[in-house]
């Protein structure tokens, strides 16, 4: 039987990014559903990320010469965006918001050599991150990252670019097999003549357009590319393909089909309400079934995350920060393509397991070692090779240490295995847990908490 402590933990780890053992025994005095709510009340107001000015002075066009400065300038400033949404991961009471954002970072995979334009998305997608996904798909699909990302701006009547029609069936709505290679074709052509203007604006320019009558979907008319996104709304296997998407998620890699297909039904019967369906799936018993909990592989961002809101992980430089997510595989706002990070078990490689592994201690002794990036980040485009050499790590173990202060030697073990492991503890082999240091009560716990951080089944939440 599930406890109601695991319960909770499973909750916080999947709506957010987990809680101290101290926080999580605060909210046993509240029920499960009243944790629910209030995750989702906590998270009705979306807080823009503001970091990046708008980089043109008034609403004048930008030269040649000034979207050059703006593209060498923004290799700086996305790693800036970068530690900015990390920190608010970690800090925000509105961590279901920002963990949707996050969901949906992926789901609509972007990456483009303007700050500010990476940051407008990335506020665009915080703002329906709980909302209708109908509308968050019209935003996207006139994002101006997300058109220069897919070569929309490319897209004429003379030269259709199919590169936006493709992923928009293939990776935001229906998924392989759904469509034809003519929907393609006839897609692209609705959607010549959108583009995004020197001021960073969408607008469509109507002598790039088509106007001719296109077949979509079984349908024929002269459509435009807002057509096109509406059809795509009206097909029951957009619902299904984001409900399964999400189910993967945030319940289990292994997809329950019959409670896929109820979910899918009511998202689409919603008009693609967001907040609804996952407040049905946080609110259901078998959300918390047993076969749900420490079912997945914690993605980079979660565990980098995890770390910072338990033991207030800080970097003396915040390039070793971007250091760490080359190591683990993902970097935030540089997905590996348009298909965003696969995730599950591509998290985890022989380099990137050692790290996860020993990341702990080196946290708690304050220092960094010699990783080496994942091979895909070693030449990295974005940002120059961080040469290996060992960095300064602070951090604060007290508030953690502190939850456990009061449990005796005999249960500290396992009281501290329930506190941070999700996984059924009895898989776990306790003899490999290294020896702690004795000489204070503190050390001692913090060492016990090292040991249990450092078992792969930490990884697994």
């Amino acid at each position: 039987m599930v406890s109601q402590r695991k319960k909770l933990q499973h909750l916080y780890l999947r709506a957010g990014f987990g809680e101290l053992p101290s926080v999580i025994k605060q909210k046993e005095n509240l029920s499960l559903q009243q944790n629910v709510d209030s995750l989702f009340s906590d998270s009705q107001t979306a807080e823009d990320l503001d970091l990046i000015p708008y980089p043109l002075e008034g609403k004048e066009d930008a030269s040649n010469m000034r979207i050059l400065r703006m593209i060498i300038r923004s290799r700086e400033d996305v790693q800036k965006l970068n530690f900015h949404w990390l920190y608010r991961m970690t800090v925000t009471k509105a961590s279901l918001r920002e963990k949707m954002t996050f969901f949906w970072h992926n789901h609509f995979a972007t990456s483009v050599p303007f700050a500010y334009l990476t940051q407008q998305q990335n506020n665009m997608l915080r703002r329906h991150a709980l909302g209708k996904f109908s509308d968050m798909l019209r935003a996207i699909s006139k994002d101006a990252a997300m058109m220069i990302y897919l070569n929309n701006q490319q897209n004429t009547k003379e030269a259709p670019n199919e590169n936006f029609a493709r992923e928009v069936m293939e990776l935001f709505t229906l998924g392989i097999g759904n469509y034809t290679e003519k929907d393609i074709k006839e897609g692209a052509r609705a959607l010549t003549g959108w583009r995004i203007n020197r001021k960073g604006e969408f607008e469509v320019n109507e002598k790039l357009h088509d106007d001719g009558e296109k077949t979509f979907l079984g349908k024929k008319g002269n459509f435009n590319g807002d057509d096109i996104i509406n059809i795509l709304l009206e097909q029951k296997q957009t619902a299904r393909y984001i409900t399964s998407k999400i189910y993967r998620e945030f319940v289990n890699p292994k997809i329950n089909e019959k409670r896929v297909d109820k979910l899918a039904s009511d998202f689409f019967d919603s008009g693609y309400d967001i907040s609804k369906l996952m407040h049905t799936i946080f609110s259901s018993d078998w959300f918390y079934d047993e076969e749900n909990i420490g079912a997945k592989i914690i993605s980079p961002t979660e565990l980098i995350v995890r770390f910072a809101k338990l033991v207030n992980m800080e970097f003396e430089k915040e390039e070793a920060l971007l250091g760490l997510q080359k190591i683990l595989g993902q970097i935030l706002f540089f997905p590996p393509n348009v298909a965003g990070w696969k995730g599950g078990e591509t998290w985890i490689d022989s380099a990137s397991l050692m790290a996860r592994l020993n990341l702990p201690l080196l946290i708690s002794i304050g220092m960094s070692d010699d990783f080496r990036p994942k091979p895909e980040f070693e030449d990295s485009p974005q940002f120059k090779a961080i040469k290996n050499k060992s960095v300064k790590i602070k951090s604060d173990w007290t508030a953690l240490v502190n939850s456990f202060s009061n449990v005796s030697e005999k249960n500290l073990l396992d009281e501290v295995t329930d506190s941070l492991i999700q996984c059924d503890k009895r898989k776990i082999n306790f003899a490999d847990i290294s020896s702690v240091d004795n000489s204070s009560p503190t050390k001692h716990i913090s060492g016990i908490i090292t040991n249990i951080m450092s078992l792969p089944e930490f990884q697994l939440i």
